[in-house]
């Protein structure tokens, strides 16, 4: 049996799920690099999203506030302010430009892309 080299996957870039093309193999045994057929992003993807942790409902009483300098771990459960929504932390990734970010199921929401332990350069301050 053959392996196709599409697959569906949430793109964080055009915010659909869509086809997605394996670019550049597994870098371990977890992660992937994928193009999206639509927009044609490239995103590193884990393959193995923790599923029981999807399935789980958010512990709202332990709930950390989302801030983009934070840092969060896979499984934690964060409250968007702005959203007013709970979520869990499914999975980390590292976007295209390097920056750190993780993938949130909220309850409202859905899945999201947030970024994580953002730190703004020198130009962005002074804006």
């Amino acid at each position: 049996m053959t392996r196709s080299k599409y697959s569906e996957h949430h793109c964080s870039h055009c915010n659909k799920t869509t086809r997605m093309e394996n670019i550049g193999g597994v870098t371990d045994q977890e992660k992937v690099w994928l193009k999206c057929t639509r927009c044609h992003h490239m995103s590193l993807i884990s393959m193995l999203a923790d599923s029981k942790n999807a399935d789980s409902a958010v512990d709202t009483a332990k709930a950390t506030s989302y801030e983009p300098q934070k840092s969060f771990t896979i499984g934690e459960s964060i409250f968007h302010t702005e959203w007013n929504d709970f979520g869990k932390v499914l999975g980390k990734t590292k976007t295209s430009n390097g920056n750190n970010a993780i993938v949130v199921v909220f309850e409202k929401q859905g899945q999201r892309t947030l970024i994580e332990n953002f730190t703004p350069t020198e130009t962005e301050t002074e804006i």
